[in-house]
């Protein structure tokens, strides 16, 4: 009878480790390896350094790719914004009250095949809520221009639902490259390109 009242107990936390994220990361494959070094030797003007070497956080290497969600043709010279919160929490916004003017920003222009190559820090939960880690992405000429990069080791189950149902947001994989420095690759799939700006 002891062990009959425990039972709910044990299947309340059982949901609970179902509803988190999950924070196991593994590491690059070798050809996600060759994939990197790849993003890595982009032009300079398809690479973006948001933080360099002082800035506090866990380094992230990201190499994004982006299409036209319509016929998932690259997008070319697309100018692209990224910005995120500090490893506070905190945008530090240059223009209060607008996180796009956020410290840990920049823009940046695609390569022929849709690529850019960025390095910052993984952004902080900010507010009180947990796993909301995410990079914010301005399409520059889209409608929408706004979207998210999220990432799976921390996104919980509700996130995971609202990201599923969304076509602005992104679920990307963290891995750890040899030097154990995060990586993410991503597909953003973009609605309504206005390919007429996108080499301004």
């Amino acid at each position: 009878m002891k062990t009959l009242k425990h039972i709910p107990i044990l299947v309340f936390c059982l949901l609970l480790l179902q509803c988190g994220p999950d924070p196991t990361i593994s590491e690059t494959s070798d050809s996600e390896n060759a994939t990197l070094s790849q993003f890595q030797q982009l032009d300079g003007r398809h690479q973006l350094y948001i933080t360099d070497n002082d800035e506090p956080g866990e380094k992230l290497l990201v190499c994004a790719t982006l299409v036209n969600k319509a016929n998932k043709d690259y997008l070319p010279n697309q100018k692209v914004r990224f910005y995120h919160t500090n490893n506070e929490g905190d945008y530090e916004p240059v223009d209060s009250g607008d996180e796009s003017s956020a410290r840990l920003s920049g823009d940046v222009y695609t390569n022929m095949e849709g690529r850019i190559y960025i390095e910052t820090i993984l952004p902080r939960d900010y507010g009180s809520s947990e796993n909301n880690r995410h990079i914010h992405t301005t399409v520059f000429g889209a409608k929408p221009e706004a979207y998210d990069i999220n990432f799976n080791q921390y996104t919980g189950t509700m996130g995971r639902n609202f990201i599923n149902g969304s076509d602005q947001h992104f679920l990307a994989d963290l891995k750890r490259a040899k030097d154990s420095t995060l990586v993410c690759f991503i597909t953003i799939e973009v609605k309504n390109p206005n390919t007429d700006d996108a080499t301004d």
